[in-house]
C-alpha cells in the first residue's frame, strides 16, 4: 500500500493523466497536419481529405457516447489506457498505406475510435482527482491543446526526413507517455474497485438530470465542433491556397491554433471558477466570430496567423466551462456527458468536413472560414440559451476520493 497522501497522490495522478491526454490528440492533430502532405503527395482534392477527417470522427460520434455509458455503468478505466494506444497505431500506419486511400480511411477510423475510448474514462478520472472544478478540469483540457499544437511539428519532422511512410515514429508518443502513466496509475487502472460515480449514486440522486439543459448545451457545441475542425481541416490550406506559401510556413497556424487554445483552456477554467461559467461561454463565442472574420479578410500570411492565434484562444476560453456545465446539467450521467460534449459534438464538425471540402473545391477555402464565422454567432445566440446549475463541488467529491481509498484499500 501506497503512504504517500491522498492529495498527493491525485495531484500526480493529474499531471500523468494530463500527460496522456496530450498524447491522445497529438493524434487529432496529427491527422489535420498530414492532410496538406496528402494533398501534395498523393494528390487527394479538398474532399479527399475532408473525408479522412470525416473517418477520424465519424465511428467515434457513435462510440464516445457508448464508451462514456461504459465508463459510467462499469468504470473501465483501462479504456483510456487502450484508447491511447489505439489512436497512435491508426495514425503511424496512415502514410504507410498512403497508395490506398480506402486504407488510409480505415486506419484513421480506427485512430478516432480510439481518441473516442479514451476521453470519456480520462475525464471521469480527471475530475475525480481535481475535485471537480473548472481549474481542475481545464488542467487536464488543456493537455490536449499541447498535444494537437506539437503534431504539426512532428509530422513534418518525421514526412520531411521519411516521406509519408514515417508515420510509422508518431506511435511513440503513444507508447512512452502511456507506459509512464500505467507506471504511475498502475493500481488504478486495473483495480477491482466499485465505480466511484456508483459508490456515491445515493449522494447525488437528490440533483435529477436536465436533459433540456443538456440538449441547449450540444446545439451550442455543436456549432464549436464546426468551427474546430473546419479551422484545423482548412487553415494550413487556406493560406497555401490564398498566398501561394509553402507547405512548412502554412504548418506555422496550425501549430498556433491549439497552443494559443492551451491559454485560453487554462484562463478560461480560472475566469469560469471566478466570474461564472455562462459569462466565460458567451464571451468565448463572441470573440472567435470576430477572429474568423479577421482570418476571412487577412491581407497577408502573418496576419493570418495571428488572428488564428486570436481564434484558439478564444475558441478554447470556454471548453472546461462547457465540460463543467454537462457533467452539472447530467450528474448521474457524468461519463455519457463527457462522451457526448467532448465526443459526439466534435464528431459532428467531422461529419460536416466533407460538405466544407466540396464547397471549398466549387468556391474556395475563404468561403469555409465566412461559414465558420456564422455558425459562431449562432452559438453565441444559443449561449443564452443555457443556464447556471449548482455542480457537485470540491467539498461534495471529496467523499468519493475517500470511497476510492476505501475500496482500494480492500482490493489493494
Amino acid at each position: 500500500m501506497s503512504t504517500s497522501p491522498p492529495h498527493t497522490r491525485n495531484r500526480l495522478g493529474l499531471w500523468a493523466l494530463t500527460a496522456t491526454h496530450a498524447a491522445n490528440d497529438f493524434y487529432t492533430g496529427a491527422v489535420a497536419a498530414l492532410l496538406p502532405f496528402f494533398v501534395l503527395h498523393a494528390e487527394y482534392s479538398y474532399a479527399a481529405v475532408a473525408g479522412i477527417t470525416l473517418a477520424a470522427t465519424a465511428l467515434s460520434s457513435v462510440a464516445q457516447p457508448m464508451f462514456g455509458y461504459l465508463s459510467d455503468r462499469y468504470a473501465m478505466r483501462w479504456m483510456s489506457l487502450a484508447g491511447l494506444l489505439a489512436a497512435g497505431l491508426g495514425i503511424a500506419l496512415s502514410g504507410i498505406v498512403a497508395d490506398s486511400y480506402a486504407a488510409v480511411w480505415i486506419v484513421v477510423a480506427i485512430s478516432g475510435i480510439g481518441v473516442a475510448a479514451y476521453h470519456p474514462a480520462a475525464t471521469m478520472e480527471a475530475r475525480e482527482l481535481g475535485g471537480g472544478t473548472s481549474r481542475s478540469m481545464s488542467l487536464f483540457s488543456v493537455g490536449g491543446n499541447v498535444g494537437v499544437a506539437l503534431a504539426p511539428s512532428a509530422v513534418i519532422l518525421v514526412v520531411g526526413m521519411f516521406g509519408l511512410s514515417g508515420t510509422g515514429f508518431l506511435i511513440i508518443p503513444a507508447v512512452v507517455l502511456g507506459l509512464v502513466y500505467a507506471l504511475v496509475s498502475w493500481r488504478h487502472l486495473f483495480s477491482r474497485t466499485v465505480p466511484i460515480e456508483r459508490a456515491t449514486a445515493a449522494a447525488r440522486t437528490s440533483i435529477p438530470d436536465d436533459w433540456s439543459a443538456f440538449m441547449w448545451l450540444t446545439a451550442v457545441l455543436a456549432t464549436w465542433s464546426v468551427a474546430y475542425v473546419g479551422t484545423s481541416t482548412f487553415i494550413s490550406l487556406y493560406s497555401i491556397q490564398r498566398f501561394d506559401v509553402a507547405p512548412g510556413f502554412a504548418s506555422i497556424a496550425l501549430s498556433v491554433f491549439p497552443a494559443a487554445g492551451a491559454v485560453g483552456t487554462l484562463a478560461g477554467g480560472w475566469l469560469a471558477d471566478r466570474f461564472g461559467r455562462l459569462r466565460v461561454v458567451r464571451t468565448g463565442y463572441l470573440l472567435a466570430a470576430v477572429s474568423t472574420i479577421a482570418i476571412v479578410l487577412a491581407p497577408s500570411p502573418a496576419v493570418v496567423i495571428v488572428a488564428t492565434a486570436v481564434l484558439g484562444a478564444s475558441l478554447f476560453l470556454p471548453f472546461a466551462a462547457q465540460i463543467t456545465l454537462s457533467h452539472s446539467y447530467l450528474p448521474n450521467r457524468i461519463g455519457m456527458a463527457s462522451g457526448v460534449t467532448l465526443g459526439l459534438t466534435l464528431s459532428l464538425g467531422g461529419l460536416v468536413s466533407p460538405l466544407l471540402g466540396s464547397i471549398a473545391d466549387q468556391t474556395n477555402i475563404q468561403t469555409v472560414f465566412i461559414i465558420v464565422a456564422a455558425l459562431l454567432v449562432v452559438g453565441f445566440g444559443l449561449s443564452f440559451f443555457l443556464k447556471e446549475r449548482r455542480s457537485l463541488s470540491a467539498e461534495s467529491l471529496e467523499p468519493q476520493g475517500q470511497t476510492l481509498e476505501l475500496v482500494e484499500r480492500t482490493h489493494g
